[in-house]
């Protein structure tokens, strides 16, 4: 159950970490973005969150909650090595627009099943 309430921490850390990043990858010697490229990447998570949060929740009715969010997780990993390791502009953003699809799965997968094996004593509080 630890493990799984790592999806809200990611939300908040994916989407709000690039703010400090960005600075570098203006940088001449770095990727060397205009301000279009930098809100470019800013905004292909949001745009990934909204598409991931749309199929997230079929996913997981379909798969189930559980490798719904085993399969988030290998996502989440491969996405951030590539913002990470990212020599472009445009594996940036294809990086960036596979964490949102990773970062919406997980705001409707990770609630869900927090809530399906929580005891019903301290489900608010779990989900919450």
């Amino acid at each position: 159950m630890i493990i799984s309430t790592f999806g809200g921490l990611l939300f908040g850390y994916d989407t709000g970490v690039v703010n400090g990043a960005l600075p570098f990858m203006a940088a001449p010697d770095q990727l060397n973005l205009n301000p279009l490229e930098e809100g470019m990447v800013v905004s292909a998570l949001l745009v990934g969150a909204a598409i991931g949060s749309i199929g997230g929740g079929k996913l997981a009715d379909i798969q189930g909650r559980r490798t719904n969010i085993s399969m988030l997780s290998v996502i989440f990993f491969v996405a951030t090595l590539g913002c990470a390791l990212s020599p472009s502009f445009e594996i940036m953003l294809v990086s960036r627009f596979a964490l949102g699809l990773a970062v919406g799965g997980a705001s409707v997968t990770v609630p869900a099943y927090l809530a399906e094996i929580s005891p019903a004593e301290t489900r608010g509080r779990i989900v919450t």
